[in-house]
């Protein structure tokens, strides 16, 4: 998925979600609840350090 779908699946900016790439910007409850949602993947995935992910 890229950048821009992500941001319209989730309801949230394209600046935020690079913002949250580049860890410029921290994640709050809710949008860390959106992002899982339109990933399609549950929270700890989501939170898991690099290389621990697992992918749906």
């Amino acid at each position: 998925m890229t950048g821009n779908g992500l941001a319209l699946s989730a309801g949230i900016d394209r600046s935020y979600i690079s913002e949250i790439e580049l860890a410029k910007s921290s994640v709050s409850p809710d949008i860390s609840e959106r992002l899982t949602r339109a990933l399609n993947v549950d929270p700890q995935t989501l939170l898991a350090p690099r290389g621990n992910r697992e992918r749906k």
